[in-house]
């Protein structure tokens, strides 16, 4: 059996959509956790209903405590041998379960998919919506020698295959074994709010013996501007401080860090220009100038983000470079200016 964990927080403009697209797997050997983190607006409504109509639905209501709470839920009250995650505004494909209970995947701990963004929005036609692909796909074994190389792709956010649209740092559009997860308490870390899910990946890649990467399109991500990784993000400074102790600890305890240096410190560099650009100096955030500031002079005196600033400066793209080089330089006025740049930029380019 195949547990499908939902966590669910007023979305009910996309969860009738969301649940159908799981209803109308081809595998139908699965249990369909639905968590409701807490939602106050018809999200509930539709939940209940859906339980009446179908017994492998099962309902959970928890106060509002976040994504990471919702999940765990999810994990604590699963019982399948695979579990999947899915966002309450996303969509899987017909097939994407009955690949997962495929007899060639049973021996891997983790298999892994291709994504595709929705551009607009999906038809009302389930058999469109959800579409049964019959074109081949390729699977690509992992075994434990080759976890460095997963970590650095992770820490990197690279593709594992050439054309490849996969998202390491996600748990969506996987599968993980209930058993793995059992066996080591693996849990998403509930005092985050962003970078949660790139944690728990990592921790996962570190307990495993093998995976697969299936190179195939079975979950469609819904793009929205006001999701908590594309919006405004007043506390970033603070969860990504929490994120980056956590992070080396992690890779620390296991021994896997001096196997990982470089791609660990450039995957803090990263998570720098995103602090600067999504949090400090955002068009919308209420911070006046000098507290504005004062937040980059807190972010030069954390150990972790200084030693990524000696070990790979000048290193990354032209717009990291110029963020990186106005912040070391502490030339606040022209990072505020092109922060703001290089936002608007990527919110033309879809990024944002």
């Amino acid at each position: 059996m195949i547990s499908v964990i939902i966590p669910v927080y007023n979305t009910e403009n996309y969860l009738k959509r969301c649940i159908e697209s799981v209803l109308c797997s081809s595998y139908e050997d699965f249990e369909l956790l639905l968590i409701d983190d807490g939602s106050v607006d018809n999200s509930a409504f539709i939940c209940k209903n859906y339980c009446k109509k179908d017994h492998r639905i099962k309902y959970y209501r928890q106060e509002h405590s976040g994504v990471s709470a919702a999940r765990n839920k999810g994990l604590m009250k699963s019982q399948g041998t695979w579990i999947i995650f899915v966002d309450s505004d996303d969509v899987i494909t017909s097939d994407f379960l009955e690949r997962i209970a495929d007899g060639s995947c049973q021996k891997y701990d983790l298999l892994m998919f291709d994504f595709k963004r929705m551009k607009r929005k999906p038809a009302l036609s389930v058999k469109r919506t959800f579409p049964h692909p019959r074109r081949k796909s390729f699977l690509s074994p992992y075994k434990k020698q080759d976890r460095t190389y997963l970590l650095r792709c992770l820490l990197n956010m690279r593709q594992l295959h050439k054309n490849g649209c996969i998202s390491l740092s996600s748990p969506c559009a996987k599968a993980y074994k209930k058993s793995l997860t059992d066996r080591y308490r693996l849990k998403f870390a509930e005092d985050l709010a962003i970078y949660e899910d790139r944690l728990f990946n990592m921790e996962y890649l570190l307990k495993m013996n093998s995976c697969a990467y299936i190179q195939k399109q079975v979950y469609y991500v819904r793009v929205r501007n006001n999701s908590a990784m594309r919006g405004f993000f007043p506390d970033f400074l603070q969860n990504d401080i929490r994120y980056q102790k956590k992070l080396y600890s992690l890779l620390k305890s296991s021994c896997m860090l001096p196997d990982v240096y470089t791609a660990y410190y450039n995957s803090v560099l990263s998570n720098m220009t995103d602090i600067l650009v999504r949090g400090i100096f955002h068009p919308l955030s209420t911070g006046t100038y000098r507290e504005n500031c004062n937040q980059c002079k807190k972010m030069q005196q954390v150990k972790i983000y200084r030693n990524a600033m000696k070990y790979k400066k000048g290193t990354g793209n032209l717009p990291r470079k110029l963020l990186l080089f106005f912040y070391r330089q502490k030339y606040y006025r022209i990072l505020n200016f092109v922060c703001h740049i290089i936002y608007q930029i990527l919110k033309i380019t879809g990024q944002l």
